[in-house]
């Protein structure tokens, strides 16, 4: 296992969130994972600062909305940890070390944005010639995320990624404690 460093810097953020060129078998994939999925899009400008970077178009039914998320490395190769981003805080303006304000927050993180046009949500990691995948369904991410983010901050620490005049803040949780925290909302006994 190498140096463990900062898990993302402001190049990787780049790739993070404007995204890396997808082999076609990811894209059908995810059109056969869906479904009655015929096409996949490139969703407009407009769609894509709302949270949707392809659509998956459906036969007789409306389009399913993708956001994709890209590790521009693999953690598990770099840091030993199978870990996703939680992104807590898009905007930050305050003094750059820990703890970090609440005062200071100035726009909610991707993850915990309830107002996020996604449907599925595709993390991807680089892995030999290929990329690894895991899609979510993005409103249970969002909940769990919002239910455990604070707790999530204190066990794996959340992360500045510098941008020209503020920080993202993001915490790299162990994607098996993610899919436990969903697990939570999509599974059990109701009185």
């Amino acid at each position: 296992m190498g140096k463990r460093v900062e898990p993302h810097d402001f190049v990787e953020r780049l790739q993070f969130t404007e995204g890396i060129k997808h082999d076609k078998a990811l894209f059908d994939h995810l059109v056969a994972a869906v479904p009655s999925g015929r096409a996949i899009r490139k969703a407009t400008e407009a769609a894509d600062k709302h949270g949707t970077d392809y659509w998956i178009d459906r036969n007789g039914l409306p389009p399913i909305s993708v956001d994709f998320k890209n590790r521009g490395i693999c953690p598990i190769k770099e840091f030993g940890s199978d870990d996703a981003c939680i992104e807590t805080t898009s905007v930050y303006r305050g003094p750059i070390k820990e703890p970090w304000l609440d005062e200071y927050r100035e726009q909610v993180g991707w993850t915990l944005n309830m107002k996020k046009r996604t449907d599925l949500l595709v993390y991807t990691w680089p892995k030999e010639t290929q990329r690894r995948f895991w899609i979510l369904y993005f409103p249970f991410l969002c909940e769990a995320s919002r239910r455990h983010w604070k707790k999530w901050a204190e066990e794996y620490r959340e992360r500045p990624a510098p941008n020209p005049s503020y920080v993202t803040l993001s915490i790299f949780v162990p994607r098996i404690v993610i899919a436990s925290a969903i697990r939570e909302l999509t599974n059990g006994a109701v009185d």
